[in-house]
């Protein structure tokens, strides 16, 4: 611990014994060249502008206790304390420009980048799936010539000697084929229950050797 004090004490007695003005122009110089330095290159160089400004404040704070310990060797502790603190309130000063700086082009960084973005959003979003398409109905289909053929065919079974179940299964077909021979025109669907008539009459036919 002694010899801490020692050296401070040494370092105190440099400064004592130098010249005040020398030290003092040499101290205010080059605390404002940093300045300049850091405003300017805030300006011209990007890489500054993104970094960290708390930096700044670690060597302006270097300087207000270099400007303190200079001015102890002239003026009292209340002067040389008033003088430091005017030193960091520039260089604070100076830091809040400096960060505004940074956001002031960062936002309008965010700005130009935006249009960008949300193109890459839409791009990245999936197409909409298309809207359903409305089921389109079916052609009907002319069947005339094979209903006249069914009717036929049911009037030759029920001149045969048929069972009462086939009977019975012949009247409803024939039934059915007479509602659909005065509809005249058929769909997709009676068209397939016309087929599925047509066939029982074929079963029927091979049944009763018609």
């Amino acid at each position: 611990m002694e010899s801490v004090t020692e050296f401070f004490k040494t370092i105190f007695n440099q400064f004592g014994g130098a010249d005040f003005a020398l030290l003092a122009v040499i101290d205010l110089s080059a605390f404002g060249f940093v300045v300049l330095a850091a405003l300017f290159g805030c300006i011209f160089s990007k890489r500054l502008r993104a970094h960290d400004k708390r930096v700044f404040m670690w060597v302006v704070n270097a300087f207000a206790a270099v400007t303190l310990a200079v001015f102890l060797t002239e003026f009292t502790f209340e002067n040389s304390l008033a003088a430091a603190v005017a030193v960091w309130l520039v260089g604070f000063l100076v830091y809040g420009l400096l960060s505004l700086f940074k956001v002031k082009r960062a936002g309008n960084a965010e700005k130009v980048q935006q249009p960008v973005s949300n193109v890459t959003v839409a791009q990245s979003r999936p197409p909409r799936p298309s809207q359903p398409v409305q089921a389109v109905p079916q052609p009907v289909v002319n069947s005339e010539v094979r209903l006249e053929h069914a009717l036929s065919i049911s009037d030759k079974l029920l001149l045969k000697n048929l069972g009462r179940g086939d009977r019975q299964e012949l009247e409803k077909i024939k039934t059915a084929l007479t509602v659909l021979k005065v509809k005249g025109v058929l769909s997709a669907q009676e068209g397939e229950s016309l087929n599925e008539m047509f066939n029982a009459l074929l079963k029927l036919m091979a049944k009763y050797d018609l």
